[in-house]
């Protein structure tokens, strides 16, 4: 399968944004994005669409950057155990 049949590259692109430095928020933003990950892999068709919703559901808090008082920690947690090269 490849992903430019169900345009994965940039509905995943969008995600990244939304979790990544210039997006990110409280968990509720994380939900959004994930929810809208979801509905662009449904209505592509994408057999991917439930696993893709069920991964970032789970591992997605280790990723998303979650802004000051709006969480636990600020930033993305990742980045506490993986250093940028």
């Amino acid at each position: 399968m490849d992903s430019t049949r169900y345009d994965r590259n940039a509905g995943c692109r969008r995600h990244d944004n939304a979790y990544g430095i210039a997006g990110g928020g409280g968990e509720r933003d994380r939900w959004h994005a994930d929810l809208a990950l979801y509905r662009r892999m449904r209505a592509n068709g994408d057999p991917m669409a439930i696993p893709v919703l069920a991964a970032c559901l789970c591992y997605g808090w280790f990723f998303f950057n979650y802004h000051p008082g709006r969480w636990l920690w600020r930033g993305q947690m990742v980045r506490r155990f993986v250093k940028a090269p």
